[in-house]
Order: C-alpha cells, then structure tokens, then sequence
C-alpha cells in the first residue's frame, strides 16, 4: 500500500494552495481519485471470487479442493540437513 500510495503522490504532484506549492498528503489522492485501496479492491475480489465457489454444485472438483482439509504428516516448509 505504501508503494501505491507513493505512486499516486508522484501522478497528482504538488498542490497550489494559497500561492504555496506543497507536496500531497499520505491519504490526499484517494479523495482526489475516489477509490478503493488496492489492498482492499484485491481482498474484495478473492471475496467474490469465494462466494462463486460456494454456490457450486457439491460434487464440483473446484468447489472440493477449495472445501477441503487436507490431513498431512508432511512438515511445511524447508526440510532439515539432518
């Protein structure tokens, strides 16, 4: 969020407010624009995209390896040297 942020800073530039030029504030250019930070556009997205999944039919492959636990005697991560 903070590279978006520095993004949108440097597409807007500074603001002329009573002949003072001064640079844009951390949350200025999302009133300026109007949207969603695209964390959160992102996250609401995977949210739908969850929703869809559910509506499926029971028997749907997509819906089972969304839906299911696996049970695993496997360690996560990267295996000791030892």
């Amino acid at each position: 969020m903070v590279c978006e942020t520095r993004i949108l800073r440097m597409i807007y530039g500074p603001v002329k407010i009573n002949g003072i030029w001064r640079q844009v504030y951390s949350n200025e250019p999302y009133t300026l624009y109007d949207a969603l930070h695209m964390v959160k556009l992102i996250k609401v997205g995977r949210l739908s995209w969850l929703g869809h999944h559910f509506r499926m039919q029971e028997l749907d492959p997509c819906r089972k390896l969304t839906v299911l636990k696996t049970e695993s005697t496997q360690r996560v991560g990267k295996p000791k040297l030892r």
